[in-house]
């Protein structure tokens, strides 16, 4: 794959993992604006060479002005509510800053031509498994929360455009669980993700609770396919380079239980986490992990990181 340098729009650039990938982007040499309305992301954590727009993206004119600020190449869409409980509280909000959000960055992108799109998606878009195969590209999707049913929405609206040639190439990364640190140091607050709450756990003392403990799993808890900040940016810039529309899954392939990551949080802190056995979850699958033999073909893709170095970054 030739190597283009590419003036890219960063949405939701001062997130957890947009700040990754904006470090990562400038650090392969290109040039880099990020739009942001900084309601959870953190201006502190965007690398001083990026460009800073403060604009939120369910403003049309905002981000009609951003994309008409400068000639863009691509953008990258990470800009999105994503706590499935949440959710599941407040469809509203997830309808109107995923769906309407992203649409009118499509619009907009129509508009100003910018060719490229590199969607931030999610495995929640999948039916839950039946079966301990891993999740292709092609199972079923049939979101299980409104959640993934916003990113879903966004998916097909992303295909729509493509297929009626108002978008030149997209490329769509579904996420499976991204853990650990990318040198930023970079303390989601109020996440609700279980890498930091396990290490809040471990910071505060305060009980973790594992949802389930009677799943037909190697010891009662769900298995997860846990992904590192780092590989998982590392795809998005290898996208860049992609010709083909295409969706693809970034997971590990390889499963590990709620209880194995206790666990390690514990080994790797040496203090004693303690856990709260409670009910199940509604829409939890018991095991979860991802083909990603797709994105390995396509973009020469592999994680190269442990569930161990996520832990030990994370801390």
């Amino acid at each position: 794959m030739q190597h283009t340098t590419k003036h890219i729009l960063v949405t939701g650039g001062a997130g957890y993992i947009g700040s990754a990938c904006v470090a990562a982007l400038l650090k392969a040499g290109h040039s880099v604006t990020v739009f942001d309305n900084f309601s959870t992301g953190q201006s502190d954590k965007v690398p001083p060479a990026a460009t800073i727009i403060d604009g939120d993206i369910t403003d049309p004119e905002a981000i009609d002005a951003a994309l008409g600020s400068a000639s863009f190449d691509t953008v990258m869409h990470f800009a999105a509510k994503k706590a499935v409980g949440e959710s599941e509280a407040h469809p509203s909000q997830y309808f109107a800053t995923n769906v309407v959000g992203s649409f009118q960055l499509l619009q907009a992108m129509e508009r100003h031509q910018v060719p490229q799109l590199i969607f931030s998606s999610t495995a929640a878009v999948y039916q839950p498994p039946v079966s301990d195969a891993p999740v292709t590209e092609t199972t079923p999707t049939q979101p299980m929360s409104v959640y993934g049913t916003t990113k879903l929405m966004v998916e097909e609206m992303i295909a729509s455009y493509a297929r009626t040639n108002k978008l030149a190439q997209y490329t769509i990364l579904r996420y499976f669980n991204v853990a650990g640190d990318a040198g930023l140091q970079y303390q989601e607050h109020n996440a609700q993700n279980v890498f930091p709450i396990l290490s809040e756990s471990i910071k505060t003392g305060a009980p973790f609770h594992i949802f389930g403990t009677d799943y037909d799993t190697r010891d009662g808890t769900c298995v997860r396919d846990y992904i590192h900040l780092i590989d998982l940016v590392d795809a998005h810039v290898r996208a860049l380079s992609s010709t083909k529309n295409a969706t693809y899954n970034l997971g590990t392939g390889t499963g590990y239980t709620v209880q194995e990551l206790v666990d390690m949080f514990e080994k790797a802190s040496e203090k004693e986490i303690t856990t709260i056995a409670s009910p199940r979850r509604p829409g939890d699958a018991a095991v979860v992990t991802a083909s990603a033999a797709q994105a390995k073909a396509d973009l020469d893709w592999q994680p190269q990181h442990t569930l161990q170095e996520m832990v030990q970054s994370a801390l």
